[in-house]
């Protein structure tokens, strides 16, 4: 992961100024339903509209604080990702370019090219989710469980049989969904391998009509694409419907549980609203995180597949004879001088042996 720090070196500003806002903004929302609870049990209850001015005034100013913190937010994990995944693109299309033939039959074209368009958008995506969510949902979980304890432990408890019940359906969908998404990124370099093949041979496929015949074969590759997209997209949305339903029977439990601890007058209703506010918030935040660890888990395939192009070592290479004297061309005369070549380091088979012949200016 260290090779991808480079590529941020011109955004380090927005890198560090996006988890700070989203800090700010976490801060400014998790208050709210206190206050709110307060304008309910100490205002509405004592019909005080002084007080409840007041504190209505403290959530507005608030929440215009968060809305700010939050664009804001929105502008620099932007700026940040998508200059990433300009400067990743960059020197992925360097490192092509110094390829040899034998690098280039390796990993193919095709191959190439979705490694420098779809493999670095998805990168681009998951760091722009991880600016905005990765950090907001464990703060809005930790402030959110520490509030929620302090209204009410035995409430509270709900949510301890709630994580782990979600924790262990995300865990066993995402386990079964990561191999289809490294399966749809090589179907998607056999789609464009077959695109590219066809455009590049038109005129040869016109003049000897081939096309229904690349037309199957297109057909064909274009099916299998679609059908691990089905299986791996039916896999991973799985996890909201489990999440819904968890989250429902919880606040069903809360409302339930906490209706007769207002019967009995123990708890009151402005605590009540409070607490299932911030119980939607722990499960949100929950939502959020698996939202965030099922984008990491395909750009995991992704990011393998970049930096098996930024790990290649290429074959051929200028010697450090060749580097140090920086030699420069004064005349086109190219000599060769008993030349022996090989397209591979490993193979004993040498292509050309002992080649030497001289070429003049203007030959």
């Amino acid at each position: 992961m260290k090779k991808y720090f480079f590529f941020f070196r011109n955004y380090k500003q927005a890198l560090l100024l996006a988890p700070g806002l989203v800090i700010i903004d976490v801060i400014c929302e998790i208050v709210q339903p206190e206050l709110m609870s307060k304008i309910v049990d100490n205002g509405v209850s004592q019909k005080s509209l002084i007080y409840i001015l007041h504190t209505g005034g403290i959530m507005l100013a608030l929440s215009i604080i968060a809305i700010a913190a939050n664009i804001g937010n929105i502008y620099s994990s932007s700026r940040a990702s998508v200059g990433f995944a300009a400067e990743l693109r960059k020197g992925l299309f360097k490192k092509i370019q110094e390829f040899s033939f034998s690098n280039l039959d390796r990993l193919s074209s095709a191959s190439l090219v979705t490694r420098l368009t779809n493999d670095v958008n998805i990168l681009q995506d998951v760091i722009m989710m991880s600016l905005r969510l990765l950090i907001r949902a464990p703060l809005m979980l930790l402030f959110a469980v520490v509030i929620a304890v302090r209204i009410n432990a035995g409430l509270a408890s709900i949510i301890a049989v709630a994580i782990p019940v979600l924790a262990v359906c995300i865990y066993f969908i995402l386990h079964r969904g990561l191999p289809f998404f490294e399966k749809v990124q090589q179907k998607l370099d056999k789609v464009n391998l077959v695109i590219q093949e066809n455009l590049l041979n038109i005129r040869v496929v016109k003049s000897f009509v081939r096309e229904d015949f690349e037309k199957k074969k297109f057909s064909l590759t274009n099916d299998e694409l679609r059908e691990i997209s089905v299986r791996a997209s039916g896999t991973v949305v799985l996890i909201m419907p489990v999440m819904q339903l968890v989250m429902n029977l919880s606040i069903v439990a809360i409302v339930w549980f906490g209706g007769n601890k207002i019967i009995a007058g123990t708890f009151q209703v402005g605590q009540l609203m409070s607490f299932i506010t911030y119980i939607t918030q722990i499960l949100m935040s929950l939502m959020m995180l698996s939202m965030t660890i099922m984008s990491f888990s395909r750009a995991r395939a992704s990011s393998e597949r970049i930096l098996e192009v930024l790990n290649t070592t290429v074959d051929i290479i200028d010697s450090t004879e060749a580097k140090k004297n920086n030699l420069q061309v004064t005349q086109g005369k190219v000599e060769f001088e008993h030349v022996f070549f090989k397209y591979h380091a490993n193979s004993s088979e040498y292509v050309l042996k002992d080649i030497s012949f001289t070429v003049t200016p203007g030959e």
